[in-house]
């Protein structure tokens, strides 16, 4: 190569690299988050960037109440849903390099009392097969039993495990919560503390997150808290209005943190400086390196199922991270250690702001910076309204007007049981019938309104979930012998509900 072409490969060499090591405009970012907030209809959102260890960019937008004043600032509390699941992994990880328990242990040898519907999972599944979503059930199996209910966690699962099984074991994925809350019961078994403990005396305190709690009842007495905003039965016409925080302590280990941009950046900064903090490890390499590789393979746009984190590549960057949601919350974060940047967004909203801005940030930093993804999810967003609003009408039009039941109210009244879920009475209510869910009785009560032949709708208290209908089953002798529940979810498996009259 002669001295011209050496120079000038020099030079592309040295572009390359300054385009790589650029920093990003982060005012352009206020305006284009701004903007966002306003396009995506989203009540509050807190944006975290961490570079090299430091908080270098924290902003928050729009307000923790829309019907309130207060503004979201970079310390405002948001439950954080489902991101709590890096946490659990995390302190498992923590007890298996105390030496209390392995990766590949068995549950059963620390659980005598985990079981399972199959007698060959139950005696194979392993502590990691908790924490990577292929346990054999199908997403979101069993999250009727922690959802809103006075069940704890032993109970849950007992109950949980004579749910029959549609995957086959450690093959395919299939989103556990359950598992979660199996590995926190762990976490109690092997260390003697209870997952909220554990959590916050070798997690939470440790790294210093001041504000970070694991009780939601705690948050009334605390300032700066983001409030969760629902549209009522998730009708995308109807106004947002914030609800009060749910405990859902029996889901703790697949959620139950409330954390802030702040103390989540300190958080992420250990995760993007694989396990250290400084130069002090606050997980073993072998511990990060088991947390953060693919232990699924998945299709689509995730490489596949980490403990507590799924894996991604962007921009030829390997990216790990984890969204969640909750009525009322979504929210995200991503982090790219091998560039030690960390993004977090917190939204109390039920859009997808989020993602559109964690995005925005990760091709700031790994791409070219011209990506546009708030224009890109808001036509795929009204899109999805249209076939929301289309379905709600067809069920509308599907009416049969000038029906009447053929079971009355003293025929349908009496106690119902699902052999997993459990109890609903149908009772009285000055003439109208009533249907609880005695394990969720705040959430899932509400009158039954007739609407035709045997089907009555159901108009239940949650303020986040659609109206649900009831339709009644008969013996040949036309006695009432239980009813079916369709409920419209994506979260929720309410048509596995089967309810028989005792």
């Amino acid at each position: 190569m002669n001295l011209r072409n050496t120079l000038l490969a020099s030079f592309l060499i040295l572009g390359l690299f300054s385009f790589a090591q650029r920093s990003p405009d982060l005012k352009k970012l206020d305006t284009y988050i701004a903007d966002a907030v306003t396009k995506f209809d989203q009540p509050g959102l807190a944006v975290g960037i961490v570079k090299d260890g430091k908080l270098v960019y924290d902003k928050g937008f729009g307000k923790l109440d829309l019907a309130k004043s207060d503004p979201v600032t970079p310390n405002s509390i948001f439950f954080i849903a489902s991101m709590s699941k890096a946490f659990t992994a995390c302190a498992v990880g923590l007890l298996v390099d105390d030496g209390k328990l392995d990766w590949n242990d068995p549950v059963v040898q620390h659980m005598p009392w985990f079981k399972t519907p199959d007698p060959y999972v139950t005696e194979h599944m392993m502590v990691k097969d908790l924490l990577c979503h292929r346990s054999g059930w199908i997403t979101f199996d069993g999250d009727l039993l922690w959802y809103g209910t006075d069940l704890d966690q032993r109970e849950i699962l007992a109950r949980h495990a004579n749910e029959p099984m549609s995957l086959p074991f450690r093959d395919e994925f299939g989103y556990s919560n359950l598992m979660y809350i199996a590995a926190a019961q762990l976490i109690e078994e092997v260390s003697g503390r209870t997952w909220d403990e554990f959590v916050t005396e070798r997690i939470i305190t440790p790294l210093g997150m001041s504000r970070t709690t694991v009780d939601t009842k705690v948050l009334a007495g605390m300032s700066d808290v983001a409030m969760p905003h629902v549209r009522s039965g998730q009708n995308p016409d109807a106004p947002q209005v914030s609800m009060p925080y749910q405990s859902l302590e029996g889901a703790d280990g697949a959620c139950g943190i409330n954390s802030t941009i702040t103390d989540l950046a300190k958080w992420d900064a250990m995760w993007a400086n694989e396990g250290k903090v400084g130069e002090e490890a606050f997980i073993s390499p072998a511990t990060y390196n088991a947390i953060t590789s693919i232990h699924l393979a998945m299709g689509g746009r995730r490489d596949g199922a980490a403990l507590g984190w799924f894996v991604e590549e962007n921009n030829g960057e390997t990216v790990i991270t984890h969204s969640g949601g909750m009525p009322g919350f979504i929210l995200n974060h991503a982090v790219v250690p091998d560039k030690d940047l960390a993004v977090i967004c917190l939204g109390n909203g039920e859009s997808y702001s989020v993602f559109a801005i964690t995005n925005k940030v990760l091709d700031l930093y790994l791409g070219n910076g011209k990506a546009d993804p708030v224009a890109d999810i808001i036509p795929r967003l009204a899109k999805r309204d249209e076939r929301e609003n289309a379905r709600r009408a067809a069920r509308t039009e599907a009416r049969m007007k000038d029906t009447t039941p053929s079971a009355d109210l003293s025929a349908i009244a009496g106690t119902y049981v699902d052999k997993i879920y459990g109890e609903a009475i149908i009772a009285d209510n000055f003439g109208r019938p009533y249907l609880t869910f005695t394990p969720a009785q705040e959430l899932f009560s509400g009158d039954l309104e007739h609407w035709h032949y045997d089907t009555w709708k159901w108009n239940h208290a949650d303020p986040f979930l659609e109206p649900g209908y009831i339709t009644f089953q008969f013996d040949t002798d036309h006695k009432v012998t239980g009813f079916k529940v369709d409920l419209h979810s994506p979260d929720f498996h309410f048509h596995k509900l089967d309810f028989k009259k005792q």
